[in-house]
């Protein structure tokens, strides 16, 4: 039989972490890469898991699933993160597939924001490359938006059943998130693009119109709206940010 480590990165995920431990205890291992939370993540960790690590440093998303991996006994991996949940139908899937040949699997996300779930806005379909052998790939290095890297001749394949997703609880959670995200993606980008307020209004302008009309996010009623609007700000966000950055670079 094949096994599979269900690997989970975390810092401070006391609110949902519990959920995603619960969906994976069928798996031969869980394996939780803790960034310095100080809440009761580790202490909810426990009850699952002995096979808990920690990062003293924040490599980025990319390079701290690459860590993650490593630590790793199975054959197969699922990276799974500390706000998702395996679907009793994914799971079946899952322990079908590992039993296949060699082969990279994506799992359709289907997500919740502020209590509602989000089936538009860009949102659902959301299929993302999570089951793949330990010794065939990893993610990149890329801080932010991270993916797995596909070898050539790889083509992944979908998985049935949904990974469900709890992103943004109220504002505060999402302006918590976000804010993380804006830096990650500026430094990122600093030598790729140009920052300033005009294009960011310019590329917000587009991001709302794309997710609420072409992306049918007015079909999400209320919470379409709210997560459009907030596109646009954040996008706008993200390039002043940038500019920042680059002039306090050049000051110094």
């Amino acid at each position: 039989m094949n096994k599979i480590s269900v690997v989970i990165i975390v810092k401070n995920g006391e609110d949902f972490i519990e959920k995603a431990l619960k969906s994976a205890e069928w798996a031969d291992e869980i394996l939780v890469l803790d960034s310095g939370s100080s809440d009761k993540t580790i202490e909810i960790a426990k009850k699952y898991t002995d096979n808990i690590h920690f990062s003293e440093t924040w490599p980025g998303f990319g390079k701290q699933r690459q860590n993650a991996q490593k630590l790793c006994s199975s054959r197969w991996i699922f990276m799974l993160d500390a706000d998702e949940e395996i679907s009793e139908e994914l799971k079946h899937s899952i322990k079908k597939a590992i039993e296949d040949d060699d082969s990279i699997y994506m799992v359709n996300r289907l997500s919740k924001a502020f209590g509602q779930q989000v089936k538009h806005s860009g949102w659902y379909p959301d299929w993302i490359c999570r089951l793949y052998p330990n010794k065939l790939t990893r993610y990149n290095d890329v801080l932010v938006h991270e993916s797995l890297v596909i070898p050539d001749g790889f083509k992944p394949k979908k998985l049935k059943g949904n990974l469900y997703h709890e992103t943004y609880k109220d504002m505060k959670d999402y302006y918590q998130k976000m804010s993380m995200y804006i830096d990650a993606w500026s430094t990122q980008n600093f030598q790729k693009k140009r920052g300033g307020s005009l294009i960011g209004l310019l590329r917000g302008l587009w991001a709302f119109v794309k997710m609420y009309i072409f992306q049918l996010g007015f079909l999400d009623r209320s919470v379409g709206l709210t997560l459009a609007l907030l596109r646009f700000e954040t996008t706008i966000m993200k390039y002043v940010d940038l500019k920042i950055k680059k002039t306090n670079s050049k000051a110094s």
